[in-house]
């Protein structure tokens, strides 16, 4: 039996594949003992989605270190304290798995951003190793909202276009979590039809800790598990 990662009332992700339910959920663990791994039923717009026993599924989470994921069958559905549940036993094995394309959840955030004179220092892989600037060059910070976020970036509405691979840097109020300042590049511009002529600007967070992203990633599942039920998704 694998080591699990897996804590009580940390968020999941399912991947049903196939049959009516087929689609991606998010719900949460309510009891992990010897054998068996007890998740919520989950909710979509309101609507308990009552996924019935043998339905196989894909199971992802993170923990601080990096993401995860095991394949499972429903074994047995309960109800507890008015909560619907369905059980599935403990994977014998676990696949670890880099996950950049992570999961968005449409929310609205207040940002502060502003645009770095600085440059991108790049290793070998072609990954960013670091940002070099001078903070007495740099511009005043301005307020704006998100679109949407992600553990690996977020897409931001702003008054102005700012160009592709423009160095970002965010200051984000995440509930809880400790962190001041993200730095991030322009990926993306969008045209938002009919908005007050905002633009979407697209970012990609770089020089991210990985500890740092896996408690965006926790966030954002949390808020989209609120969403879902709220009926808002």
């Amino acid at each position: 039996m694998a080591d699990l990662k897996l804590k009580v009332n940390q968020s999941v992700e399912l991947n049903v594949e196939s049959g009516v339910y087929e689609g991606e959920y998010i719900s949460q663990v309510t009891k992990i003992d010897d054998d068996e791994i007890q998740i919520t039923l989950p909710i979509k717009k309101e609507n308990l989605v009552p996924l019935p026993v043998g339905t196989e599924l894909e199971i992802f989470f993170s923990d601080q270190r990096a993401q995860y994921k095991f394949k499972a069958k429903i074994n047995s559905r309960q109800r507890n304290n008015k909560i619907g549940t369905f059980s599935v036993e403990k994977p014998n094995k676990l696949y670890k798995i880099q996950r950049r394309d992570f999961v968005r959840v449409p929310i609205k955030i207040t940002v502060e951003y502003r645009k770095l004179v600085g440059e991108d220092i790049i290793n070998s892989k072609g990954n960013s190793k670091r940002v070099k600037y001078n903070e007495d060059k740099q511009e005043e910070f301005k307020e704006t909202l998100s679109e949407d976020i992600s553990g690996g970036g977020m897409l931001l509405r702003v008054n102005e276009e700012i160009p592709l691979n423009s160095l970002i840097e965010l200051r984000l109020d995440l509930d809880d979590l400790d962190f001041k300042t993200i730095i991030g590049k322009v990926v993306r511009v969008d045209e938002f039809v009919d908005r007050n002529d905002k633009v979407g600007s697209g970012i990609k967070f770089i020089n991210i800790s990985q500890k740092r992203q896996d408690e965006i990633v926790q966030w954002v599942l949390q808020k989209q598990l609120e969403l879902h039920r709220k009926g808002l998704l």
